[in-house]
């Protein structure tokens, strides 16, 4: 008999402590988003618009360059301390960061103070990405991921916002308290569940997930995939400002992640339409068919590009939900936080290259041109991923 459309969805939130779990996956996905601003706006008041964006790229290079190993202290260690831990360096650093900013301190103190921050997070979203593994059975996992892809979609349109108004509005400050107490609660919510997600102490390849080829294939398709995405994100503002059309900018990001959501939202409510089959390389291409529409719709007009913006963004939290759902099920034994760490980690490598790359492209070739390459390499990552076998498959 054929499954009512939110059937899945009855089915994640009667899990046990389901409301718990996505508590601290929404508390977890704010903070990312608002700390960015927050700082930019923070180091701004006090010093140049250039050491704030240096600050923000130091906040970035500190989490994701400690992301693995932090990720695999979770594996092999007690989670509590662990998480305490990162709470207790993170605070005292954002706090002294905070302190710094104030006083007009020097640029280097804030940049370490900033690497620190990110360093020092705890890692508590990538573990709620492994907790969805281990709490859900092959059926609901797909509705959590995809709900899970959903909320950090709405997270990234909302946080900054939050952090906008709080800075311009209230004090420079609250954006930090805010995201201090957000963590803290994150945090607090996982170390006292009552049932702790398990670790291992020992074994294993020293390589941890890269000892996988096919985890490897995956890591690569990921970080291909972000890129597009950044890519997107950058040029589409460049087109908008080609076109003397500035005032389309904001429209075009929040349409892409209005579009990004809502894809996510369907496919947690039908989950079966990807459940067996190389469904990372399947979106990977519809986000390659999404984009390419853009370039048409560039030649028309400003007006067309935000038409399509929804299409373009469908599949991206839907591509996302995939790429976890998959790296959990390639990641070896006991390695699930840390493999959610590599991902989070090629997010950013991804993010920073095609932010770079194609707004040279932008500038150099023009917006249309650039748009007409983002497809092309959406391909090479469905390529790369193929059809990776999964231990639940095999």
């Amino acid at each position: 008999m054929t499954r009512r459309f939110l059937t899945d969805y009855r089915d994640l939130t009667a899990l046990p402590d389901f409301w718990r779990l996505a508590a601290v996956g929404m508390a977890s996905k704010l903070p990312p988003g608002m700390v960015s601003l927050g700082l930019l706006l923070r180091v701004g008041r006090d010093h140049s618009y250039g050491t704030a964006g240096l600050a923000v790229s130091a906040l970035a290079v500190g989490q994701g360059t400690t992301a693995p190993p932090r990720g695999r202290l979770v594996d092999r260690c007690a989670v509590r301390p662990v998480l305490l831990g990162c709470l207790a360096l993170h605070l005292t650093a954002t706090l002294a960061l905070v302190l710094v900013a104030r006083g007009g301190g020097p640029a280097p103190v804030l940049l370490a103070l900033a690497a620190a921050m990110g360093a020092s997070a705890p890692p508590v979203a990538v573990m709620m990405r492994a907790t969805w593994h281990r709490s859900t059975d092959s059926r609901t996992l797909t509705t959590a991921m995809a709900l899970d892809s959903s909320m950090m979609g709405a997270a990234l349109i909302c946080g900054p916002v939050l952090a906008s108004w709080l800075s311009l509005g209230i004090s420079p400050v609250m954006p930090f308290a805010v995201v201090a107490v957000l963590t803290a609660v994150a945090v607090a919510l996982l170390v006292n569940s009552e049932s702790p997600p398990p670790h291992t102490t020992r074994g294993g390849h020293r390589a941890g997930p890269l000892a996988s080829a096919p985890l490897r294939r995956l890591l690569a398709a990921n970080a291909l995939f972000v890129m597009t995405v950044t890519a997107v994100d950058v040029v589409l503002p460049f087109y908008a400002r080609e076109h003397h059309a500035a005032g389309f900018t904001g429209l075009y990001l929040g349409a892409l992640s209005v579009g990004s959501v809502l894809g996510s939202l369907v496919l947690g409510a039908v989950p079966s339409l990807l459940f067996r089959g190389p469904k990372v390389a399947v979106l990977l291409c519809l986000f390659a068919a999404g984009t390419a529409a853009l370039t048409p719709a560039a030649r028309l007009s400003p007006l067309a590009v935000l038409a399509v913006c929804p299409l373009a963004g469908l599949v991206i939290g839907c591509t996302f939900a995939a790429l976890r759902t998959v790296g959990g099920d390639l990641a070896p034994e006991g390695r699930v936080t840390e493999t959610m760490s590599w991902l989070s980690s090629l997010d950013m490598v991804g993010g920073a290259v095609g932010a770079a790359v194609f707004a040279q492209v932008a500038a150099g070739e023009g917006s249309r041109t650039a748009l007409l390459v983002i497809p092309v390499i959406a391909l090479l990552a469905a390529a790369i991923v193929g059809n990776p076998r999964t231990r639940k498959q095999q």
